[in-house]
């Protein structure tokens, strides 16, 4: 399925509406078998669209912490950023669209912000432990913005942590003079350098507590994602 809904041949509406259902549904899925994984109760966390290109979590719900590789090779865990708002994304720095066009739009909103810009995080998580090292992680985020954190972590860690947030990607090895392609995750077919991670890529919008509270959508603008910072940074 991800692979039809990434191939957006025809009607980009309906390509983003698809893939929107599909991240609500996997971010719930998510949320039980992170809680599960975690050893504690399943959250109900119904995520429904507030606005085009935007779900809202309600309710808000609290983040298991997890503990990556950082972009300068040391430890990092989410709980580290307790205290400012996270912007936080999953990706891998060989992709060829979605990628550099999400980080491009946290480039905008950071600027947007202003001085709010202090309180909150951008976060860059790599679906492509065997490629993306923390080196190579620090070198591609300094082309957006030197201050946006990197993570990265073996295969088992990433799925891991991308449970809680219902995180789907597969690596498809890619023929050196065709455009054929297939899916190597099981089939242990990896090229160490010619491949493509198929991933959702939506925006994950997580309060100063840790607690999740807005999804965005891959394709939404700068100015959407600065407004939903400036709100969860306001006190209720």
């Amino acid at each position: 399925m991800l692979n039809r809904l990434t191939e957006r041949k025809t009607n980009p509406a309906l390509y983003y509406t698809a893939l929107a259902l599909l991240v609500v549904a996997l971010f719930v899925a998510g949320l039980k078998i992170g809680s599960l994984v975690a050893g504690q109760p399943a959250v109900e966390a119904p995520v429904a669209p507030s606005q085009p290109g935007r779900a809202v979590v309600n309710p808000p719900t609290k983040l298991n912490d997890f503990t990556l590789t950082d972009h300068n090779g040391q430890p990092f865990s989410l709980s580290d950023l307790h205290g400012r708002a996270v912007l936080l994304f999953f990706g891998y720095t060989h992709c060829p669209d979605e990628c550099p066009l999400t980080l491009a739009t946290f480039t905008r909103t950071k600027q947007l912000l202003g001085d709010a810009a202090r309180d909150v995080a951008f976060v860059f998580i790599s679906v492509d432990g065997q490629r993306d090292t923390p080196q190579v992680i620090n070198d591609y985020l300094k082309q957006f913005d030197a201050d946006f954190i990197g993570l990265t972590g073996d295969a088992s860690e990433l799925r891991r942590v991308g449970a809680n947030f219902g995180s789907l990607y597969s690596v498809e090895t890619v023929a050196a003079e065709t455009d054929d392609h297939h899916d190597a995750t099981e089939a242990g077919e990896l090229d160490h350098h010619n491949y493509f991670v198929q991933h959702t890529s939506p925006t994950f919008m997580i309060d100063r507590e840790g607690v999740l509270r807005l999804v965005y959508f891959y394709g939404s603008s700068a100015e959407a994602l600065a407004e939903g910072a400036r709100q969860i940074l306001t006190p209720q």
